[in-house]
């Protein structure tokens, strides 16, 4: 059979492994009794009371991270669900756009580590309309090194529905714009309870979940048939760069799945 020559969707297996492996608490404990820092590994939804439910809506926003589905997508899914979900539109576009950003900056922060030899410095850039925060303003193009402490309370997204991003920079770059000096640095406290914190600041046993979720998933995507040279190359950076101590079997998986792929270009 002939190597296929299609596009292969290579899946944001950071962002996806970090969504899963968050706990699902209830509201009382987790705005009550959880610190930010214990927040960012966990998610729950005010207004429910009850887990199932809260595990069911996250559930669906995963599913749309996984897909790339959009908001109405998710709302559907909410309202064609077996589980009774009565919350407004407004309170869904909350736990979706959050949700989703979240996981997303979490996993752009794990390729950033992954490449910060190359690109040591990290620039925090929002959208200038007039939806954004006064605090986000005045942190837009703050530049940084990446492992710089001003990251640990200020690196987004850091609110809800925080649409800021963070984007790493060469050294060129960085003094091309030019990196911000600890003096101009602002004084601005992350909002609605947010610790604006990276997964720097997570247990090791959160870290371990990630890196093994990473695993499951780059190992399921290689494998698709559809996979180009592209796509496995960056699969298997993931994987090399991520793991700190690989799962059990993990090179097994991966030459199972090189014999696949060689087997289907035949």
């Amino acid at each position: 059979m002939a190597a296929t020559t299609a596009a292969f969707d290579v899946k944001f297996i950071e962002a996806i492994a970090y969504a899963l492996n968050r706990n699902v608490v209830l509201p009382d404990e987790y705005y009550d009794r959880m610190t930010p820092i214990q927040r960012q590994q966990a998610v729950s939804i005010a207004g429910l009371g009850q887990t199932e439910q809260i595990k069911h809506v996250m559930g669906l926003v995963n599913d749309q991270l996984d897909s790339g589905g959009t908001f109405a997508d998710f709302q559907k899914a909410v309202k064609d669900g077996d589980i009774d979900i009565n919350l407004p539109r407004h309170r869904l576009d909350n736990i979706f756009r959050t949700n989703i950003q979240g996981a997303y900056g979490r996993g752009r922060w794990y390729q950033q580590q992954q490449n910060k030899d190359e690109r040591p410095y990290l620039m925090r850039d929002g959208i200038n309309d007039s939806r954004q925060r006064p605090a986000h303003k005045i942190l837009d193009g703050i530049i940084r090194p990446i492992d710089d402490p001003f990251w640990q309370t200020h690196t987004a997204p850091d609110a809800f529905r925080c649409r800021c991003i963070m984007r790493s920079l060469t050294k060129e770059q960085a003094q091309a714009k030019g990196v911000t000096v600890a003096d101009d640095l602002p004084d601005i406290q992350p909002q609605d309870g947010f610790s604006g914190g990276t997964p720097a600041q997570y247990t090791n046993r959160m870290t371990k979940l990630v890196n093994d979720k990473i695993a499951e998933l780059a190992i399921t995507y290689y494998k698709q048939s559809d996979a180009i040279l592209a796509a496995r190359q960056r699969i298997e950076a993931a994987i090399t760069v991520m793991l700190a101590q690989p799962v059990p079997e993990l090179a097994a998986m991966i030459d199972e799945a090189k014999e696949l792929i060689e087997e289907e270009s035949e």
